[in-house]
């Protein structure tokens, strides 16, 4: 009896030991797609990567070559890419990141021409990998960066970047790389909603007529009013008031970018006296915060 039980602990033993050794390897397996396609392994799992069409800003003989923005996934980190095509050769495949270029130059017959761009472009990067083909899978072959990528917008291109379609995807949030048209809208809805902040705390100094927080919303030409200058302000706008009567509202109704710190926007303002005035006042970004500096 005491043999028969020596004996099963044996055999459990040696299959604890056969099953020890052959986990690992199991959990090393790794499953392979079926179809075609480029693929990114990332801390979402496979995503299947879609191509998109490159632009071009120039002429047949000088361009530049870009996407508008994003269009594939996002994700937070990339262990490597399953590139599974026909006829592809690995030292064809080729990954990028972008950098958004507002403008260059062309060349052509002789002379330089300054346009822009206004596209995320390849940067200066160069990103190695170590390729591996797949055994029993023919065309497909695994792409391992050597080293890991960083917070960007990417681009993987099977030949070169500017003839073909590229398989973009962002490492981060994709809203931090806007394509011209979203950041322009973005930029819009921010001034206009920090202009409108600015006029209700302008409108409310003005109407009061307590001048002690002016710098905080007025500082005309960039600078900040005191000494004779505050004074002339303080008393040419009384006189504006006695004769228009106080504030009553202000409604920004378009905004107009005069470069990447200073913006125009027309007002309607309603005075208590001589009713809807149209006006305009230019705002400025001074660090993170924008200011009101200039009064139409």
């Amino acid at each position: 009896m005491v043999r028969n039980v020596e004996r099963t602990i044996g055999r459990y033993l040696a299959y604890a030991v056969i099953l020890s050794t052959l986990l690992p390897n199991l959990g090393c397996s790794r499953s392979l797609p079926e179809a075609y396609g480029v693929y990114a392994d990332t801390n979402h799992g496979r995503i299947l990567l879609q191509s998109h069409g490159v632009q071009r800003v120039g002429n047949i003989f000088s361009y530049f070559s870009g996407l508008n923005g994003p269009q594939g996934p996002e994700c937070n980190s990339v262990k490597d890419f399953i590139v599974y095509e026909k006829d592809i050769s690995p030292s064809s495949l080729k990954l990028v990141k972008l950098t958004f270029l507002k403008e260059g130059q062309l060349s052509g017959f002789g002379a330089t021409t300054r346009v822009r761009v206004n596209l995320w472009v390849p940067g200066n990067d160069n990103f190695e990998f170590d390729v591996k083909p797949v055994e029993e899978h023919r065309d497909m072959y695994i792409m391992v960066p050597r080293s890991p990528l960083d917070r960007g917008f990417y681009a993987l291109s099977i030949g070169r970047f500017v003839d073909n379609n590229v398989y973009d995807f962002v490492v981060g949030r994709a809203s931090d790389f806007p394509s011209y048209a979203v950041a322009v809208k973005n930029r819009d809805n921010e001034v206009r909603e920090s202009a409108t902040t600015l006029l209700a705390k302008f409108n409310e100094i003005l109407n009061r007529g307590n001048y002690q927080h002016l710098e905080d919303v007025y500082r005309p030409g960039g600078n900040i009013l005191s000494g004779a200058e505050l004074q002339e302000f303080t008393t040419g706008n009384q006189t504006w008031l006695n004769n228009a009567g106080q504030i009553l509202k202000s409604e920004v109704t378009a905004v107009s970018p005069i470069d990447e710190n200073n913006a125009r926007c027309t007002v309607r303002t309603t005075y208590q006296k001589i009713g809807v005035q149209e006006e305009s006042i230019t705002v400025r970004k001074i660090g993170d915060r924008y200011f009101v500096t200039e009064i139409k």
